[in-house]
């Protein structure tokens, strides 16, 4: 007992949460590949689709049916979401910080991939080379890190999960994915490996799924993660 007592108290005092961040379950498989880099995979609605290239093409879950889609498509994926301030920031990224009130301290910066909770309570975005959370209305900005590349929200809105790159000061040799405890901000390893150069990762709806980008060879993968 007095063991148990010592190690929850450890965990309190680093700010590990007390369930376990997302991790990744087997091996990620390719789902998209062509003759040009395929990036920035975002999830369907329904979960049965990807969306990648900032919407110009879309393939099922199962790998089948890749295809560029009409400009018109385009539009109205790029223009689904209905928070003002997700809205403000893609439309006005160099003036939003000046412009809201709860942003005011990043006035100067170019707020920019902002993501929106599941809930519709939070949002996660770039300023500089920092990542930043704050409710929906601007209010209770906190930052998260630095370094920290394009978010995504795990279902249930308790953590975000980030690219990290690595280079050696000419080009980009290693991608990984974390995982960041929006509450303690404890961050932990969801993926690395020296097959991919993992970047731009998308929880699917239920959480069950994650698709990411691979740098290196421009396909799209999906793994199986698990809370």
């Amino acid at each position: 007992m007095t063991k148990q007592i010592f190690t929850l108290s450890l965990l309190l005092l680093f700010g590990i949460g007390l369930y376990a961040q997302p991790k990744a379950v087997g091996e990620p498989r390719v789902i998209a590949k062509t003759d040009e880099p395929l990036t920035r995979p975002v999830w369907s609605p329904d979960g049965e689709k990807l969306f990648l290239n900032n919407g110009q093409w879309e393939v099922t879950v199962s790998g089948a049916g890749l295809r560029k889609v009409s400009d018109t498509a385009v539009q109205l994926r790029a223009t689904s979401c209905t928070n003002p301030l997700v809205l403000q920031i893609i439309s006005e990224p160099l003036q939003v910080a000046s412009q809201v009130e709860g942003l005011k301290s990043l006035s100067g910066e170019i707020v920019f991939n902002p993501v929106l909770s599941p809930q519709g309570d939070k949002i996660a975005f770039q300023a500089g080379n920092s990542m930043y959370i704050c409710n929906a209305d601007g209010s209770e900005l906190r930052k998260l890190g630095t370094a920290l590349l394009r978010a995504t929200w795990t279902a249930d809105g308790k953590y975000i999960v980030v690219g990290i790159e690595g280079n050696d000061g000419h080009f980009i040799t290693k991608g990984e994915l974390v995982s960041v405890d929006i509450a303690t901000g404890a961050k932990s390893m969801l993926f690395s490996s020296d097959k991919y150069i993992a970047f731009s990762p998308a929880i699917s709806p239920d959480g069950k799924k994650l698709a990411f980008e691979d740098y290196a060879s421009g396909a799209i993968y999906i793994m199986d993660i698990q809370q």
